[in-house]
């Protein structure tokens, strides 16, 4: 990444500003979405602006080649899950960069961050109509029972301010377009989540995660990946693995991430169980062209990005039905959806995987063939371009 000036070389290109409180150097799936789908734009003939919040004392604005980012300073709550806006001069600074990169159209990716208010506001300030996009199918879910009653409280009035800017929503599936009937909102459409399959299979690194953890090659390699909070279901996907070693079955499981459960996951001390930390793309991408089988057993996911990720490493998931998993998953031919993210349920459904190496590498052929047919990011960038004209055109008449 290099420093950018805020001069603009070519003021006849669509010029966007993309809104996403979490962005890179911070991990996770809307973090990706948002930073392929801004390439994907810049690609696509755009100019590109992100914004987002600095939860990782990064550099407060620079240049990741054609696309521009602007971090506003950020108080990190939650453990930096939820950053709420510092409003002091450097905001202030930043925000006037954002209004002098002159945008077109206003995207702002999840509904309950401060800065997707921030977002909203400033689109329609510009005379911009926004175009808001939904990533959850559930409730967010952060800590314990009463921790999570004051974040969905929060989130519900959050998105009851949202909805006073009077954005178009859309999602990134449509278990997540299904979602937004929850707070009465109708989604237009889903603008999905993707992926550039080959080149993200291509780049993987040489690492060897079978020699580095003593795994058999006749054992099942189960990878898991994400960040280790309970909604991610991985104590359920460890208290499987327990039951698995019980039964004496030949099953390995590779947990990529880190987060709040890992002392807990830790000190649980299974040992068919291998805690590998947060991996970066390239050794993520070889853990997952290694593996056997991915495991998703999640409460709430959009589109989850590490099911497209297997997916281009044609490896099969087994996944419980959250947003975005229907449609990459229609049947059995192409992985396995269970009904629940209980452990029984994982347990079972590993061991018949394991028991059927076969259907494993048909599914993962098939799987693999169907994200590059429908999951493009230039398809994704195309509608997104779509969704934000529509919308300028309907403020307009």
């Amino acid at each position: 990444m290099t420093r950018y000036n805020d001069r603009d070389t070519d003021p006849e290109k669509i010029s966007l500003c993309i809104f996403s409180a979490l962005y890179a150097p911070s991990m996770g799936g809307v973090e990706t979405y948002t930073e392929s789908l801004a390439h994907a734009l810049t690609d696509a003939g755009c100019k590109v602006t992100i914004a987002t919040m600095n939860t990782h004392n990064a550099k407060s604005h620079e240049r990741d080649d054609d696309v521009k980012i602007i971090r506003l300073p950020a108080l990190n709550v939650l453990g930096g899950r939820y950053p709420l806006p510092k409003c002091n001069a450097e905001y202030r600074a930043a925000m006037e960069r954002l209004i002098e990169s002159c945008p077109n159209y206003v995207v702002v990716n999840t509904r309950f961050y401060p800065l997707s208010l921030t977002g909203l506001s400033f689109a329609r300030k510009l005379g911009i109509a926004p175009v808001l996009v939904e990533h959850g199918s559930a409730h967010l879910a952060m800590g314990g029972r009463a921790t999570n009653a004051i974040v969905e409280a929060v989130e519900h009035a959050m998105t009851i301010l949202d909805k006073l800017q009077n954005p178009t929503c859309y999602a990134v599936s449509k278990k997540a377009s299904a979602w937004l009937s929850h707070f009465g909102i109708a989604s237009a459409g889903e603008l999905p989540n993707a992926i550039d399959a080959d080149q993200y299979a291509a780049n993987a690194s040489q690492r060897d995660f079978r020699a580095e953890l003593h795994i058999p090659a006749d054992a099942l390699l189960v990878a898991s990946a994400g960040r280790l909070i309970p909604e991610k279901g991985v104590l359920q996907l460890a208290q499987a693995a327990q039951m698995l070693e019980q039964r004496n079955a030949n099953v390995q499981i590779a947990v990529a991430g880190a987060g709040p459960l890992e002392n807990q996951l830790t000190a649980m001390n299974i040992r068919n169980v291998h805690l590998l930390g947060k991996l970066d793309r390239a050794d993520l991408a070889a853990l997952f062209t290694q593996a056997d089988l991915y495991c998703l057993p999640s409460r709430s996911e959009g589109f989850a990005t590490t099911l497209l990720e297997t997916a281009a490493c044609r490896t099969p998931a087994i996944v419980t039905n959250v947003g975005g998993t229907d449609e990459l998953i229609p049947n059995a031919s192409y992985g396995t959806i269970i009904s629940d993210m209980g452990p029984n349920s994982i347990a079972d459904a590993l061991q018949n995987a394991s028991n059927n190496r076969e259907t494993l590498k048909a599914q993962g052929l098939a799987v693999g063939e169907r994200v590059r047919e429908i999951c493009s990011w230039k398809r994704t960038a195309k509608l997104t371009l779509a969704a934000c004209k529509t919308a300028q055109d309907s403020k307009r008449r």
